[in-house]
């Protein structure tokens, strides 16, 4: 068990080879990777997906799926994303990742219907197959992402190598840690006014321990794009299947977190007993996206196997 507080994330030193100095090394291999925002048809929709590639040679290892919290555009997973997509040595050549965003949200047009779990799973898994064609992937998946990210796991299991959970929940009913915090999540009249939608999820990402980075980061959703997540949640549990999941996994869990409460965390892992378990002290429910160095140097450890 990995335990780490908000300020002693290991310093990521890579060697030098022939005297070069490692920051510039570094330096230039991060230039040579950024994010390419591409619209890109899957399951008879239109998706915005953040893409990660490196221009001048094949990237380490299988490519990373990164799935985000409800309402979230790809933005604000970049920070995590490249701490873990960056050169190291575990990935000398660094590593592809695709974070996709979900109908209504980022830059993805609004969704036509309301989709599953099951059917969103079945719509990344193709949006991952159009972008990498039959490769299996690696994912990560934070807050709500984490759900889908299970759902993928228990639905399309010979497409995944390894599993990634960030403050999530199995979908099995846990008290919350702020009732005052569950009700603005869930009551409809928070999202039909944009102005009013857009100010409450401001006051939620600064209660989930977001920096003004993070904030400035943010793309607030349609109010369709946001209900259809919620309705997908609904109701939706990979409990009972979890205990069957073969690939490697990892459950990060914060102490403090208000949105999905340290309960979750402790669930998921007795459904998982063998995963990896990755503890913070402090920082609140977005801990791994506002402060990506506390996080990705175990995450980067436990997915280069």
């Amino acid at each position: 068990m990995a335990r780490t507080g908000m300020g002693d994330a290991p310093e990521w030193n890579p060697p030098h080879p022939n005297g070069c100095c490692p920051a510039l090394r570094l330096r230039a291999s991060v230039t040579a990777m950024q994010f390419d925002y591409r619209e890109i048809r899957a399951g008879g929709m239109i998706m915005r997906a953040a893409v990660l590639d490196c221009r001048e040679q094949e990237p380490d290892g299988p490519p990373l799926l990164m799935l985000n919290g409800i309402g979230f555009n790809a933005e604000l997973m970049e920070p995590l994303a490249m701490a873990l997509a960056e050169p190291g040595p575990d990935a000398p050549k660094g590593r592809a990742v695709v974070i996709p965003e979900m109908p209504g949200c980022g830059g993805s047009p609004d969704p036509e219907q309301t989709l599953l779990m099951c059917s969103l799973s079945s719509v990344v898994t193709e949006l991952m197959e159009a972008l990498h064609p039959g490769r299996a992937f690696d994912c990560v998946g934070f807050s709500w992402g984490g759900a889908l990210a299970q759902q993928i796991a228990v639905q399309s299991a010979r497409r995944l190598t390894r599993l990634a959970l960030i403050s999530t929940t199995s979908g099995m009913p846990l008290a919350p840690a702020n009732p005052n915090v569950l009700r603005r999540l869930i009551d409809p009249k928070e999202y039909v006014d944009p102005l009013r939608l857009s100010s409450n999820f401001h006051a939620l990402l600064a209660e989930g321990g977001a920096n003004a980075t993070l904030l400035r980061r943010f793309r607030t959703p349609s109010p369709q794009g946001l209900g259809s997540q919620l309705l997908a949640l609904t109701g939706w549990t990979a409990a009972p299947l979890l205990p069957f999941v073969r690939v490697p996994v990892a459950l990060v869990g914060v102490a403090d977190d208000a949105i999905v409460p340290y309960l979750h965390h402790k669930m998921l892992g007795c459904l998982l007993p063998q995963a990896t378990k990755i503890e913070l002290a402090s920082g609140g429910h977005l801990a791994s996206l506002a402060r990506p160095a506390n996080v990705s140097p175990a995450l980067r450890a436990f997915l280069a196997g």
